[in-house]
């Protein structure tokens, strides 16, 4: 455990520690190091994504499985003990409330979803227990997660799990004790075919972890990632985020997260609008890929037209421009517009920038 005048630093507080450098927004950090480093460690090598301010509920009781089959997108009810699915949690609209991942541990369960104002997801699920037998607990600022990420991750992880890192698969659990380290580990195949390694451990023991993860790097590219670097990759591979692409104006048609709803499953909360939209193909929207003809800064959404000047879609995620040889971007768009194969813009500053719109080879 890292430890500065014997006082165990929260993970935020030892990041900036470590990296005095680091650039930190209001809740999380852009970078770390070199942003352009730190991207080509994911692209090249292994980053680590540190994720401290996750949804993290913990759930028993008997009713746990029947109640989020019922709620929620994917099939739940037979879920086994040291067994993960992701599934999502919808409004009455099929909109998105939180995408999530279910992890079943020996006495309970934990659903881990994305970083949210107000508790949202925790408010969302006791919204919805009545009679069931189920207990509900807020333990998000007692867990960390570590992401490992990059086409170096498996190698690099044989230093900490040795071959057992073949064991680990999309659908499985399990539960390492590395030198004094005790985690859970799992991982989620994304788009374009990319696999994150996760550990779950306590908070407390985070900042160690991280440590003894550098401890033993050898000769592998590793870097921590801030935001900056982990948007230029999902730009690039087309996964979604909260609350980027993942919100509550859109439904997983759009952003390619229908791996992740059952269409034999019994009813859950928007499943006749998700069910509509498939069958009378009514999808108004898709997830593209932007590539910008000058660069921009922007915090902001930015409005896409084409040439008539109608409003067509909107950039949900756009890269430092000195991360990639051109911006590009992630897009909403009208599937009626890429289909017209219309020429597009977008307005900033007053000024008029020429957008070229791809789209993306999903694959999961």
């Amino acid at each position: 455990m890292f430890q500065e005048n014997q006082i165990v630093l929260s993970i935020p507080e030892f990041l900036s520690y470590k990296f005095p450098d680091a650039i930190k927004n209001e809740e999380s950090f852009r970078s770390f190091t070199s942003a352009k480093e730190e991207f080509e460690s994911l692209r090249n090598g292994v980053g680590l994504r540190i994720n401290s301010s996750l949804v993290l509920i913990q759930m028993s009781g008997k009713d746990v499985l029947d109640f989020l089959h019922r709620v929620s997108t994917n099939t739940i009810k037979d879920l086994k003990t040291f067994e993960k699915r992701n599934t999502i949690f919808l409004n009455a609209k099929g909109r998105f409330i939180d995408r999530t991942t279910l992890i079943s541990l020996e006495n309970d369960f934990f659903l881990i979803g994305s970083a949210s104002e107000n508790k949202r997801l925790f408010s969302w699920v006791n919204k919805f227990i009545i009679t069931e037998d189920i207990q509900t607990k807020d333990v998000s600022s007692s867990y960390t997660i570590i992401d490992f990420v990059g086409p170096q991750a498996e190698s690099f992880l044989t230093l900490l799990l040795g071959k057992e890192i073949n064991t680990v698969d999309s659908t499985k659990v399990r539960r390492f004790d590395v030198d004094g380290f005790t985690f859970y580990f799992f991982m989620n195949q994304e788009n374009n075919g990319v696999r994150i390694y996760k550990a779950l451990i306590d908070s407390e023991k985070s900042a160690g972890l991280i440590e003894y993860l550098f401890s033993i790097n050898s000769v592998f590219d590793l870097h921590v990632v801030g935001d900056d670097a982990f948007d230029a990759f999902r730009i690039e591979n087309g996964i979604p985020a909260f609350p980027n692409e993942i919100n509550d104006e859109t439904n997983p048609h759009e952003v390619n997260l229908l791996h992740e709803v059952c269409f034999k499953k019994g009813c859950y909360i928007g499943q006749e609008v998700i069910a509509r939209l498939d069958t009378y193909d009514k999808v108004q929207k898709k997830l593209v890929k932007v590539t910008l003809n000058n660069s921009i800064s922007s915090i902001e959404p930015l409005i896409i037209i084409d040439h008539e000047k109608n409003e067509t879609g909107k950039i949900t995620t756009l890269s430092k421009d000195e991360l990639l040889t051109e911006q590009k971007g992630l897009a909403l768009v009208r599937k009626k517009a890429i289909e017209n194969g219309a020429l597009y813009s977008t307005i900033s500053n007053k000024n008029e920038i020429g957008i070229k719109i791809s789209e993306l080879p999903f694959t999961s």
